[in-house]
């Protein structure tokens, strides 16, 4: 629990936050304090919800209390791409699309996902192998470290916590941090969570639009049917159309 902020505008006392989550003071002073307890599902919920914490602030406390993800969360089992995501992937023409699974491997991609970015057609095509390790993310995506590299650390520490015994994951976070010294010094660094880019908006420097700075979004949809899924695309923060 420690390193667990209010939200902005929401700075409760101890006993303010036990009063809203139903408990003592001193009860609720246990969970603060670190010490092992048996603290239920709905307590913590309560606490996330008087804390209004974020999904991934939720995430982490649940993990970090009980080493388990939040109840009704969806689950990871892989299973054949429904039809009708793979055919919105398809036909979503204006701007570059693709489908990654939860070890951020892509799925599937539109074509302007592979003129905007070729290396989504390499076979194990993978977001944060490219983004924290090839040399070209550092050309392309520019402020690099705060934009891309800090987040996307992020995200993997969320999602590796999230199910510790998922072995790909695990391969992922120990393949990039052994094989980049600035990724190590972030990681040692930061402490961040956070569980997508969802409205992210940053800097790209690509070939496809003759190295010209393009400022974009990111958004990021969770179909219902795979819930192991993430449906990501990008649009350009100045409502032009996806082809030059």
């Amino acid at each position: 629990m420690r390193g667990t902020v209010p939200r902005p505008g929401r700075r409760l006392s101890q006993a303010q936050v036990a009063r809203l989550t139903g408990v003592s003071e001193g009860w609720y002073r246990t969970l603060e304090a670190g010490r092992r307890q048996d603290f239920s599902e709905s307590f913590l919920l309560r606490v996330a919800q008087a804390l209004r914490l974020s999904e991934a602030e939720t995430l982490t406390l649940f993990l970090a209390v009980c080493g388990r993800r939040p109840p009704g969360e969806p689950s990871r089992e892989h299973k054949d791409l429904p039809h009708g995501v793979k055919a919105l992937l398809e036909q979503q023409v204006s701007y570059p699309a693709y489908l990654s699974d939860v070890a951020w491997n892509v799925v599937a991609a539109n074509s302007l996902m592979g003129e905007w970015f070729p290396w989504v057609r390499r076979p194990g095509a993978n977001l944060m192998r490219w983004a924290l390790l090839d040399p070209e993310a550092r050309e392309q995506m520019l402020d690099w470290e705060d934009s891309c590299a800090r987040i996307y650390l992020a995200m993997l520490r969320v999602a590796a916590n999230g199910d510790p015994g998922d072995t790909e994951l695990r391969a992922l976070v120990r393949d990039i941090l052994d094989a980049d010294a600035d990724c190590r010094r972030i990681w040692a660094e930061e402490h961040d969570v956070v569980e997508h880019r969802d409205g992210h908006v940053f800097r790209l420097c690509l070939p496809y639009h003759g190295n010209v700075e393009t400022r974009v979004t990111t958004h990021v949809l969770l179909p219902i049917q795979r819930p192991d899924l993430r449906f990501v695309f990008i649009t350009p923060l100045e409502g032009w159309s996806g082809r030059p």
